[in-house]
């Protein structure tokens, strides 16, 4: 028999204990009422004897008891309400400790997690945002003021109010890269906002609104990006109708469908790709990685840049690449040398910095 759910382990045993001893007094108490009344009673009225005794409801008796009737109806009456309330409180346990049980669960799981995203509100877009993040293969937890009808399909889910500043712990946001506010309404998500840039000044912060004029209300508060559904919708339904090619393949790069994945790599101080311009570095030449932006740390987006662009730590690429190739990119941004072929790039710890290009 399949169980409910991994936690039902705890208090299963017990609960199948009882049930094949409600089985037993059931057959039990069949074959008792029909062995004590004798021919005029039929299999169904012992049956029905049985029954009306272990749930105790009560009925007039189909034939008059005999004494040995009368014992077996009273120990049926002892051993049915016995056992009813032997798996009823084990149920009730069960449910009780399953539930700390799976809290204690998240909360190791989410001490354990570095660099991931908390979405603060787990309704249908907060569902669709842990299914992409899942999909991408980066951690996440989620805050929901509801315990969740499914608690064991691997979503870390801490229960509680988004925007107490004990819950934004527990969810660990001094360890988060990221925070998504997708709760019910505007001014939950900007006081989640409010509560989560008092715990972490650098921490990125993405937000919901529903009304366009609560997206300069949420960017005062704190909120890097503010981006409105409905909007959105709208202009993707747009593009679609437009673009329809472009549209397709964004699709399916984004959903990792194709052989090649878009990404943004920062490059890390102490990085080898550091110094170099992108002719000499293994980007292109080794990785066979397009670069289409790079970010600098002002902000600004060089869009196509020039091969002999001059990489400088505290950048981000945009890049496109296959996936093996894009992993060993990310080593060399954040300071691994080896690249893994047969050659590695070329130290640069002594080289003076390069002058700054023009954009």
């Amino acid at each position: 028999m399949r169980l409910p759910s991994p936690r039902a382990s705890l208090f299963w045993p017990q609960i199948r204990l009882g049930l094949w001893t409600l089985v037993a007094l059931f057959f039990l108490g069949t074959i008792g009422f029909k062995l004590a009344g004798g021919e005029t009673w039929t299999t169904l009225d012992a049956v029905f004897m049985t029954v009306i005794t272990i749930s105790t409801v009560g009925y007039e008796e189909v034939h008059p008891l005999t004494p040995a009737g009368k014992i077996v109806a009273m120990a049926l009456i002892l051993g049915g309400v016995g056992t009813l309330v032997y798996v009823s409180g084990k149920i009730a346990e069960g449910v009780v400790n399953g539930r700390v049980f799976w809290r204690r669960r998240v909360a190791a799981r989410v001490n354990r997690m570095q660099d991931h995203v908390i979405v603060c509100g787990y309704g249908r877009v907060g569902q669709s945002i842990v299914r992409t993040l899942r999909g991408q293969g980066l951690p996440y937890v989620a805050i929901s003021l509801e315990q969740p009808e499914e608690e064991d399909d691997g979503v870390p889910v801490i229960v509680g109010d988004a925007t107490d500043e004990d819950v934004l712990r527990r969810a660990g946001i001094d360890r988060a890269r990221a925070l998504i506010a997708v709760l019910g309404n505007d001014a939950a998500n900007i006081f989640a906002i409010l509560t989560a840039r008092s715990l972490r000044q650098d921490l990125y912060i993405l937000s919901r609104c529903s009304e366009t004029r609560s997206a300069s209300k949420m960017i005062a508060a704190g909120a890097q990006r503010v981006l409105n559904p409905y909007e959105r919708g709208g202009q993707m339904m747009a593009h679609i109708v437009l673009r329809p090619q472009l549209s397709d393949f964004m699709e399916d790069l984004f959903a990792r469908e194709l052989e090649v994945n878009v990404e943004e790599v920062a490059i890390a101080e102490g990085s080898p790709l550091a110094g170099q311009t992108l002719r000499e570095s293994p980007i292109r030449r080794e990785l066979d990685i397009i670069v289409a932006v790079i970010v600098t740390s002002e902000g600004t987006k060089l869009f196509n840049p020039s091969p002999d662009a001059t990489l400088v730590a505290g950048e981000t690429l945009i890049v496109l690449g296959r996936p093996a190739a894009l992993d060993r990119l990310r080593l060399l941004a954040r300071g691994y040398r080896a690249v893994g072929s047969s050659r590695s790039t070329n130290s640069t710890s002594g080289r003076a910095p390069a002058a700054r290009r023009s954009s």
